[in-house]
């Protein structure tokens, strides 16, 4: 499909415009359209593209019998990048994916939140996937189980996202995951980061919650997304404060770290405003800018006390990080100023302490996308000693709100400056491979020059009115 720029263009249209509709009428007439202007995919075997022109033919004399096959086949093509919610299919995946010693991060894909009932409905959802003996770990997003959030009522909004995190909290507590050498745990809640003007409140609700008594014993985490420039701040202030909670007796916590995957929301957003946009504006920045957090990440001082997920499909970015945890571990595991290393490392250590490093180096570990690039997965999986992977899950009922996803992942993971999009044949001395070590060895010279302040921000007492809004105060 990346080499089949028309093809992927068609794809994207497909997925975006065509299959949305729950009515075969619509989807059967959108589908010849894009047919007649884009025409067949060249990535697609010759059966393919036959049957999918037949399909825009027969599609407006028998919508009812031709377009559900097609819904079929994309939901049966999807089914590795976006699980099966049903309870039969979804056990057997769960079991699988335990079989093969790989964790999964399961993220309930539905539509945006538009009111309390729906807020109130995908809580129990969330709470359903606690319940169940096979789900280890879950993300959530606090637009997803609070649908009323004002940051201009910052506190108020925090108080009530504090509510609904409880709720989570108490369930991940009262069930417990039983890993494959026996041991329990307590269920993982991981905190999504998604637009922008959600990092303070999601943060601010997270920190506050885990503070609380019952809560100081549990582990949970929150996504940082490098391409926000304090993040790097956010992470320093949350270590600073979870080593702290590790003094007072409390657990870890965990921070995922990302590159960011809502780049094109959020230079919309600052569009259709005026603003600056909250990323930065190269990726060069990006890349520095997240090397500088798992650098920053995996000291072990800071790793004992925050968990690190590093989450990219960068074969570099991923060697960096085990050399890094490598260091960590090695450090770790030595006696206090260094001497005799070798020998007396054993003993510097707690038994328990041995115990977390040896199940699967809690410390520091690689996260990957399921269903993205799976010989990279494996590959990583067996140097890495084991491997989490973010995995979506939505009902056949529900699967039309899995579009914006699949979309995402399509345009981000093709777009030329992505590493997915050369990962296929990549061979060492290849034109592809020196561009990519090029520009993972050009961040490190960038990493103690970018900024780690909001690029967007405001001084009143600078600014003049818009036109729009001195019109506006005219009309008034």
């Amino acid at each position: 499909m990346m080499e089949d720029p028309r093809g992927k263009e068609l794809t994207i249209a497909l997925v975006d415009q065509a299959f949305r509709s729950r009515r075969p009428e619509r989807i059967a007439d959108q589908l010849s359209y894009l047919l007649h202007r884009y025409g067949t995919p060249h990535f697609m075997e010759w059966w393919e593209r036959v049957a999918l022109m037949l399909g825009g033919v027969m599609g407006h004399y028998l919508p009812s019998v031709v377009v559900p096959p097609i819904v079929a086949r994309l939901r049966h093509e999807t089914e590795s990048l976006i699980l099966p919610g049903e309870e039969e299919e979804l056990q057997r995946y769960l079991a699988e994916r335990r079989r093969a010693s790989v964790r999964l991060n399961l993220n309930l894909l539905g539509e945006a939140i538009l009111g309390e009932g729906e807020a109130a409905r995908r809580l129990e959802a969330y709470l359903a996937l606690l319940a169940r003996e096979d789900v280890e770990y879950i993300s959530v997003k606090v637009s997803s189980v609070f649908s009323q959030i004002n940051l201009v009522a910052f506190r108020h909004t925090v108080e009530r996202v504090k509510a609904r995190l409880r709720v989570l909290y108490q369930q991940a507590l009262r069930h417990r995951y039983r890993h494959p050498d026996g041991h329990l745990t307590p269920k993982f809640i991981n905190l999504d980061m998604e637009e922008h003007r959600d990092l303070d409140l999601t943060v601010t609700a997270f920190r506050e919650v885990l503070d609380e008594e019952e809560f100081v014993t549990l582990r949970a985490g929150v996504v940082l997304q490098a391409y926000l420039p304090e993040s790097h701040r956010v992470q320093r202030a949350l270590t600073a404060w979870a080593i702290e909670r590790r003094r007072r007796g409390g657990a870890p916590i965990k921070l995922r770290i990302v590159k960011g995957a809502n780049l094109a929301m959020e230079r919309i957003e600052a569009a259709v405003h005026g603003w600056p946009q909250a990323p930065y504006t190269t990726k060069a920045e990006v890349d520095a800018n997240f090397k500088r957090m798992i650098e920053y990440g995996c000291l072990p001082e800071r790793a004992q006390a925050v968990h690190l997920g590093i989450a990219s499909h960068n074969l570099f970015d991923v060697a960096h990080g085990l050399l890094l945890r490598a260091e960590s571990e090695d450090e770790s595991l030595s006696p206090i100023g260094g001497e005799g290393r070798t020998s007396s490392r054993d003993a510097a250590l707690s038994d328990e302490a041995r115990a977390e490093l040896v199940r699967g180096r809690d410390f520091v570990e690689f996260e990957m996308l399921e269903g993205m690039a799976n010989h990279q997965a494996r590959a990583v999986q067996a140097r890495a000693g084991g491997l989490l992977l973010y995995a979506p899950v939505v009902r056949a009922e529900d699967f039309h709100s899995a579009i914006a996803y699949l979309v995402r992942r399509l345009d981000e993971n093709t777009a030329p400056d992505n590493f997915l999009r050369h990962v296929f044949g990549l061979e060492p001395g290849s034109p592809d491979w020196e561009r990519e070590r090029d520009r993972f060895l050009a961040a490190f010279d960038r990493v103690d020059e970018i900024s780690d302040a909001p690029r967007q921000h405001q001084n009143r007492a600078l600014e003049s009115l818009s036109p729009t809004a001195v019109r506006a105060e005219t009309q008034s």
